[in-house]
C-alpha cells in the first residue's frame, strides 16, 4: 500500500471509530441524560415530591438536534403558581425543543410540537390548603368538590370571637389563568358578618399557566367529585 493510501486508510479508520463512538454514545448515554435533565427541571420548577419521566426519540442522536418523538412526564404533589396539584401530567409527540434553553434552564424551551398536552389534577386537600392561605382569617376549612361547584365550611376569629362561615363557588378558567370564583357567602353571626364580608368576596387565583417554561393555552377546567381537572395544550405559532 502506498504512503498516500496508508494515510487515507488511517484517516477512514479514525473517522469510522469516531462515528462508532458517537452512535454508542447517542444510544446509551443520551436517552438517560435527557430524561434525567428533564426530571431535574420538572422537580425544580414545580417543587414536586416525585417525578417520572420517559423521553424517547429514534435514532437517539436526534436528541442533539432537539428532536423528541415521545414525551410522557408525571409529577406528584407539584406546585403550579399558587396551587399544589396532586398530579401533573405532560404528554407530547414529535416535539422540537431548543437544546440550549433546555440545558441552561432558561428561555422558551419548546419550538414546535405535533402534540403537547398538560393535565393538572387539583384534589380536595390542595384546594383546602389554598383557600385557607388566601381567604382572610379562614380556619378549619372543609371543602367539598362536585361537578356542580365547590362548597366550603369553616370559621373565623375576630376580636376573640368565633363565627361559622360557609361559602360556595366554582373553578373558572380565563386568559390562561384558573380562579376560584365565589358565588355565595353565609356568616352565622350578623355582627361579625358585617365586619368581615368584604374580606371574603373576590376571585382567588389558583394558577397562571404563564409560569410554565413553555407556552400553553388553557383548554378546559372540569369539576368532578373530589377533584378539579385542568387541561392545556401547546399551539404552534
Amino acid at each position: 500500500m502506498s504512503e498516500a493510501g496508508d494515510i487515507l486508510f488511517k484517516g477512514l479508520t479514525i473517522v469510522s471509530i469516531f462515528f462508532i463512538i458517537l452512535i454508542v454514545f447517542s444510544q446509551t448515554v443520551l436517552p438517560p441524560l435527557v430524561s434525567k435533565t428533564a426530571e431535574t427541571r420538572l422537580l425544580t420548577a414545580t417543587h414536586a415530591e416525585k417525578a417520572d419521566v420517559n423521553i424517547s426519540t429514534s435514532p437517539a442522536i436526534l436528541f442533539l438536534l432537539g428532536q423528541i418523538d415521545h414525551i410522557d412526564m408525571t409529577a406528584e404533589n407539584a406546585m403550579i403558581g399558587q396551587v399544589r396539584v396532586k398530579e401533573l401530567r405532560l404528554k407530547g409527540e414529535n416535539v422540537h425543543i431548543d437544546i440550549r434553553s433546555f440545558v441552561q434552564d432558561g428561555g422558551e424551551v419548546v419550538r414546535s410540537a405535533d402534540k403537547l398536552e398538560l393535565t393538572g389534577i387539583i384534589g380536595v386537600e390542595n384546594l383546602t390548603d389554598l383557600l385557607t392561605r388566601k381567604v382572610d382569617k379562614l380556619k378549619d376549612a372543609e371543602v367539598t368538590i362536585t361537578p356542580t361547584g365547590v362548597k366550603v365550611t369553616g370559621n373565623i376569629l375576630i376580636a376573640g370571637r368565633k363565627a361559622d362561615v360557609s361559602l360556595e363557588g366554582t373553578i373558572l378558567g380565563e386568559d390562561g389563568a384558573v380562579y376560584f370564583h365565589m358565588t355565595k357567602l353565609n356568616i352565622h353571626n350578623a355582627i361579625l358578618g358585617k365586619a368581615v364580608i368584604s374580606n371574603f368576596f373576590g376571585d382567588i387565583l389558583l394558577t397562571d399557566l404563564k409560569v410554565l417554561p413553555f407556552k400553553v393555552e388553557l383548554d378546559d377546567v372540569v369539576q368532578k367529585n373530589d377533584e378539579v381537572v385542568i387541561t392545556a395544550s401547546y399551539h404552534n405559532k
